[in-house]
């Protein structure tokens, strides 16, 4: 297994027929394909200043909206892209100028990518029968038990063995000559296989198969290679909701057996959740904060991850602050605990963004320290109930960063109607603020 290390990756495209070329002193700029489509020049990159390290074995997520980066960074590793800028290193390699097939890495598509024509058997054989392999790759996961490892055989066959194999592959299956090789790729198949619970579909084509069972196949491909890195790109959203929850939790458990290196795209923030040892967020091309779970959750860097990490999403309310600890808008008025004064001094008398998330609006009764709203949709789910809700203060400010919605959630078993006023209070303890201008958390 081995460590990932991306050093000041950088990645531009060139401007597509048409898009015009830049003059002398104005750069070109090339439409964004982040969710807000602001035209970003061409100079600046689909990728800026990455610098990620994944050590050896960890299950590293790379999440973000649509556009932002992460599949275009897995593809500069797998090689399938080529670098602008910066260095890749693969364990102690500096994979830049390697093709993809020198890298020893693995990846999984979306789409699965079998061949329609093989078996589920030859699908997954296929990689190994066309690579020649050393003493040093017939060895499953981490190879440190003993029936979790295959043996070893030599790299090469001897002619006599190219030529029985030739002439007899068009006989029947038991009158066909069986080189060494080839029975360690048929132990290595039906280990993967028993791994993944595959091995009554070895004998099906993929068109006979289900979309889980395709996946599984696709896995069973990358897992036989016995690669020093797994890349997987959003390998669970075809997908139905139950087949991705069971799909998500048998590749976490496979990744633990196995003990490989991965690097997992997703733009659904449950499995980024659910799966990653640690979270790379990513927006616009740049990384916004590398994490655990639930530090991304608790603590995150700045707004857009507040905002991005939590289903729903955080709410954000204008408010202003005053020495030393009252923060006010309209008719709301709130004292924060002692634990801010020192942090938001320095904001005295001015506007700051408030964070707060669904769980921690508390219904409550009429104060000038909780918020007046009204619901405008309900949504049960069975365990928990989601409302979207409008604060009904006229005096409420509303600014570039906040709005007058809130949404809330509460216990599936308090009864709430379309149209019925409450009153919300706030967590004190679960406080989160932003600076305006940059929009980065302001830690205690």
């Amino acid at each position: 297994m081995a460590q990932v290390v991306l050093e000041n990756v950088y990645k531009s495209f060139p401007p597509r027929k048409g898009e015009g070329v830049a003059s002398p002193t104005q750069p070109r700029t090339i439409p964004d394909k982040s969710s807000d489509a602001v035209p970003r020049s061409d100079n600046a990159g689909v990728l800026r200043r990455i610098n990620l390290t994944v050590t050896d074995g960890e299950f590293m997520v790379l999440v973000g909206p649509s556009g932002c980066g992460k599949s275009t960074l897995l593809r500069l590793i797998a090689g399938l892209e080529v670098l602008t800028g910066g260095n890749i290193w693969v364990g102690d390699r500096l994979v830049n100028d390697l093709p993809p097939k020198e890298r020893d890495i693995a990846m999984v598509f979306q789409n699965y990518a079998l061949y329609p024509h093989m078996t589920v058997y030859d699908n997954i054989a296929f990689g190994l029968r066309r690579r020649e392999l050393g003493n040093s790759d017939w060895g499953l996961g981490t190879g440190k038990t003993q029936e979790n490892s295959l043996q070893p055989i030599a790299n090469r066959q001897s002619p006599i063995a190219d030529f029985l194999v030739g002439v007899t592959k068009n006989l029947p299956k038991g009158l066909r000559y069986i080189s060494d090789k080839e029975r360690a790729i048929d132990k290595r198949v039906r280990y993967v296989a028993q791994l993944l619970q595959i091995e009554a579909l070895l004998n099906r084509l993929p068109k006979q198969l289900s979309g889980g069972q395709r996946q599984r196949v696709a896995l069973g491909r990358a897992i036989a290679r016995n690669p020093q890195v797994f890349l997987m790109d959003e390998p669970l959203s075809n997908l139905d909701a139950k087949l991705r929850t069971e799909t998500r939790a048998q590749i976490v458990k496979l990744q633990r057996q196995l003990g490989v290196t991965t690097i997992y795209v997703t733009h659904d923030q449950t499995e980024a959740m659910t799966m990653g040892d640690r979270i790379a967020v990513l927006n616009r091309g740049q990384l916004q904060q590398v994490a655990s779970p639930l530090e991304l959750y608790n603590h995150p860097a700045n707004r857009f991850v507040a905002e991005f990490i939590g289903s729903p999403p955080m709410n954000f309310i204008h408010i202003e602050f005053h020495a030393p600890l009252l923060i006010t808008n309209g008719d709301f008025r709130q004292t924060l605990p002692d634990v801010w004064g020192n942090a938001l001094q320095k904001y005295d008398g001015q506007t700051l963004i408030l964070g707060i998330r669904p769980e921690h609006l508390i219904l409550s009764v009429a104060a000038t320290k909780n918020l007046p709203v009204k619901v405008e949709l309900v949504e049960n789910l069975g365990n928990d109930t989601y409302l979207a809700t409008k604060i009904l203060d006229p005096n409420f400010q509303k600014s570039a960063f906040s709005t007058n919605e809130l949404q809330v959630r509460v216990p599936s078993d308090r009864v709430i109607n379309f149209g019925e006023q409450l009153w919300l209070s706030i967590t004190p303890e679960k406080i989160h603020f932003f600076d305006p201008e940059t929009e980065e958390a302001i830690f205690l």
